[in-house]
């Protein structure tokens, strides 16, 4: 009965697709997993809600968002966004010359095998989202929540049947020179000073990723906005630890801004650029980077607060990019250094270290830049 389910086809386009997106992406999904984890267990039980009693029940909520139909909006853009990625990395593989055999064998069978096969591979490619929407239903279920977990398996079975119709669209094309990448490009141009490269780099090569980052961060402003200034407003510490968490929310984009120096632009150390000129222009490209946040911290706090806020903000991202200069493009180390040192800087801000923290964290960013900035790295 299951290997009628699933076709030689099906097997197929999953060894194809749907493995080399998880192995394209592993990185990404197991970051944005630590991510999640790390803000839903040491965050919310830092706030208000008596532990007793909604302590557990709030964690659940948080981790499967069906509390309200304005969070539910946030997912679903970042669920429309993962499967934009899929698109682009399906639609690139397609074009591969070793895959041309696809447009030959697929199109021999009927659109609605067709569409079928490709409907399973992509069910594989969208499990994390899929895995939420059955957890959503159960626990909506239970919780006495019926709305919001049915729509997100709508929603979700929706995107699915979109991308495989895409992709049957896409196979059934006369020739395979016509398959191209999905790509939004802008059609300006203007001059880009050296210290943008890297954002030029986000907006033609990395657009999900940076999309998906960016909502992160602005939901954890937003979503402790009234904590974050409320009228104790010398208590900083729930603030720093939505700053802390929104910013860790960066190291896929710090990540990729180190690959992209190192990759790209290797060259650019022999420009006749200072070590010091070099980390001040990097601190511009993270205030350029942070701009959204920094608009959020103005308009929710007073100006000093927001500052003060936003320097912690920005010592934090130049320490964790200082960490790769010293470990490397190795993500199997990088993570677990980066999530113990989230734990130590946590526990800095319950006890009231939040100030101190940012000017030794500022300290030791420049000292390992400037020592490590013309040593070679590990796996370079």
């Amino acid at each position: 009965m299951a290997s009628r389910m699933i076709s030689p086809l099906t097997i197929v386009l999953t060894k194809i697709f749907s493995r080399g997106f998880y192995r394209a992406n592993a990185g990404l999904l197991l970051f944005f997993f630590v991510i999640l984890i790390s803000y839903t267990i040491l965050i919310n039980p830092a706030g208000t809600m008596p532990h007793e009693m909604f302590g557990f029940y709030q964690l659940i909520v948080m981790l499967t968002f069906i509390s309200s139909p304005v969070t539910m909006t946030v997912i679903f853009i970042s669920w429309l966004l993962y499967t934009v990625k899929s698109w682009q990395y399906v639609t690139a593989q397609l074009a591969v010359s070793e895959n041309c055999f696809l447009f030959y064998s697929t199109t021999s069978l009927g659109k609605l095998r067709q569409l079928r096969s490709w409907w399973w591979m992509q069910f594989v490619i969208t499990l994390p989202i899929t895995i939420y929407g059955i957890l959503a239903v159960a626990l909506g279920i239970a919780n006495h929540h019926y709305l919001l977990p049915i729509i997100s398996i709508l929603f979700i079975f929706f995107l699915i049947t979109v991308s495989a119709a895409i992709y049957v669209w896409l196979a059934n094309r006369l020739s395979a020179g016509t398959v191209a990448p999905l790509a939004l490009k802008l059609p300006v141009r203007w001059k880009k000073p050296f210290f943008s490269l890297f954002l030029y780099h986000i907006i033609h090569k990395i657009k999900p990723g940076g999309i998906i980052t960016k909502i992160f961060s602005i939901f954890c402003l937003t979503s402790g906005a009234y904590s974050m200034f409320s009228s104790n407003r010398h208590d900083t510490r729930v603030a720093g630890l939505l700053i802390l968490t929104a910013v860790t929310g960066h190291l896929y984009l710090i990540y990729q801004e180190h690959r992209f120096e190192v990759m790209t632009l290797a060259f650019s150390r022999n420009f006749p650029y200072s070590r010091n000129r070099h980390f001040l222009y990097i601190t511009l490209r993270y205030l350029l980077l942070l701009l959204p946040e920094m608009i959020l911290l103005f308009i929710m706090g007073p100006p000093l607060i927001a500052m003060l806020l936003l320097l912690y903000a920005i010592s934090v991202m130049l320490f964790f990019r200082g960490l790769l200069y010293w470990l490397g493009l190795n993500m199997n180390i990088y993570l677990p250094v980066v999530f113990a040192v989230y734990i130590l800087l946590f526990w800095l801000i319950m006890y009231g270290y939040l100030w101190p923290s940012a000017g030794m964290l500022l300290l030791l960013a420049y000292g390992i830049f400037y020592c490590r900035y013309y040593k070679l790295q590990p796996n370079e």
